[in-house]
């Protein structure tokens, strides 16, 4: 039992450490890196926006809206790729009698989203890409804004802050602070020179360094161009991300929470293709971490003072935690979320656990679909 202890004793005393470190200078340089508002543009180039979409006839018409409200002075298409929908989508697309819609409907040999944003850059005219989704609402700044930060950070590829849409539940209250947690943490990874993860709906990048890193993408998933594409781009290029209001996207959050492990199990099947270090060096602690928190209750059956170890882990991680929401929540305007990490922690090495397990075997759906990894 005392070698138990022991051993246990030094795993959550390095993994704490390591991981508390890592969160502290996130939270550093988060606070620190300021907003990136200077972002003028001299001339409007022309913008391709791409865009999936399967079965979407409930967010389309709040996304095309949001889309010719656009505060952009240049020209710009927007390319809505059909996953072979069988709702009412296309009709609703119809209805915006709008030369810059596009419907484009990809071959019944393409099948995925990552194959429908592929078939679109094909047909795209422009030398800028933007990418978001179709369950998304965009500032109506957001082209310039991107376009703007592309240009004057001079950079490949740029990716924007993405949030959850705010409906005001316990539950919608807690994945927006998770959802937080993680876009946060990728933004922080890009201020300290270490890219490793970004989100599809919001990132913008010059069709040559596209068509260049898409010719040494992995094709072995069905899903995950974003994080490839970044991880690629950032080794080969230059990745950037700009911290600005105007760029915000908002998205749906999951509807509960079956649909919440499905968008988990989708994002962490991913992870075995990982190559870039960062990426990999995260992982590891998230789940190590996540791992012997689980785990820490279940040997306290064993040995009762495993308990000690188990709240030294668990306070270590709040309170890291906390330091580093305190500057994301503020950002993302949402500083009332802040009371929740404590109830966060409680679930949370559950459910890191239970998504990395069942994306070993578990084949999730996607669009009443299921999905390869």
């Amino acid at each position: 039992m005392d070698c138990l202890f022991n051993i246990l004793a030094i795993i959550i005393l390095l993994l704490g450490s390591i991981y508390g470190i890592t969160l502290i200078i996130f939270a550093i340089t988060f606070s620190v890196k300021k907003e990136d508002n200077k972002l003028d543009l001299n001339t409007y180039p022309d913008v391709s926006m791409l865009i999936a979409f399967r079965n979407e006839q409930a967010n389309l018409s709040e996304l095309i809206q949001s889309i010719l409200s656009q505060n952009y002075n240049g020209n710009f298409e927007v390319l809505l790729s059909n996953d072979h929908s069988t709702d009412n989508s296309k009709n609703i697309i119809s209805k915006f009698k709008d030369e810059r819609i596009k419907v484009l409907n990809i071959p019944d040999d393409h099948i995925g989203k990552k194959s429908a944003l592929r078939y679109a850059a094909k047909k795209a005219k422009s030398e800028i890409l933007l990418f978001t989704d179709a369950d998304c609402i965009l500032q109506k700044n957001w082209i310039k804004t991107m376009v703007s930060g592309l240009i004057n950070m001079n950079t490949d590829m740029l990716c924007g802050p993405v949030i959850f849409k705010k409906e005001g539940t316990f539950l919608n209250n807690l994945f927006r602070l998770e959802f937080m947690s993680l876009t946060g943490s990728g933004a922080a990874g890009f201020f300290i020179n270490k890219p490793f993860l970004c989100n599809g709906a919001n990132f913008a990048i010059k069709r040559e360094s596209y068509e260049k890193a898409m010719s040494h993408i992995n094709d072995k998933y069905s899903s995950g161009d974003d994080i490839f594409l970044l991880h690629y781009i950032s080794k080969n290029g230059k990745a950037d991300f700009l911290k600005n209001s105007d760029s915000f996207v908002v998205t749906n959050a999951p509807e509960n929470i079956r649909s919440f492990f499905n968008q988990r199990i989708r994002w962490a099947s991913k992870t075995t293709g990982y190559k870039d270090p960062f990426s990999i060096y995260m992982s590891l602690i998230t789940f190590g971490f996540s791992l012997i928190l689980f785990f820490a209750p279940i040997f306290a059956l064993i040995n009762p003072h495993i308990w000690y170890l188990f709240l030294v882990g668990f306070l270590s991680k709040t309170i890291a935690d906390k330091i580093f929401l305190f500057p994301v929540t503020k950002f993302y305007k949402s500083k009332e979320l802040i009371f929740l990490v404590p109830i966060l922690q409680i679930v949370y090495p559950c459910y890191i656990v239970t998504t990395v397990i069942l994306s070993l075997f578990y084949r999730p759906n996607w669009k009443e679909r299921p999905i390869n990894k």
